[in-house]
């Protein structure tokens, strides 16, 4: 009975994120490995607004865009130093405001 309940409680959990939320977690997952300059990189493709960058402890360098509608959407890439190879992605904000539409 505890199996069918949590099997049902994810299920509902599933169907309450966004297609567009889910959109976006995809569309960021396919960022990585790119070079962050490279002209098909979400954040030149769409020109988003850079609006910090620092370096990590291991090295790399944290840029930050806002992102989403009224980018109220914190996008972080961890790139590679020289390459600029995305290796790591992070938001902060709503799952109404991280949001890329479907086609």
């Amino acid at each position: 009975m505890k199996r069918a309940a949590l099997a049902l409680s994810a299920l509902l959990a599933a169907c309450a994120t966004s297609p567009e939320h889910e959109n976006f977690k995809q569309v960021m997952n396919r960022q990585v490995g790119k070079s962050a300059d490279d002209p098909d990189a979400y954040p030149v493709l769409y020109r988003l607004r850079q609006v910090n960058e620092k370096t990590l402890p291991n090295g790399n360098r944290q840029l930050q865009y806002a992102a989403g509608r009224r980018g109220e959407c914190k996008l972080y890439y961890e790139v590679q130093p020289g390459s600029l190879t995305i290796v790591r992605w992070a938001y902060e904000g709503s799952e109404r405001e991280c949001v890329i539409p479907p086609r």
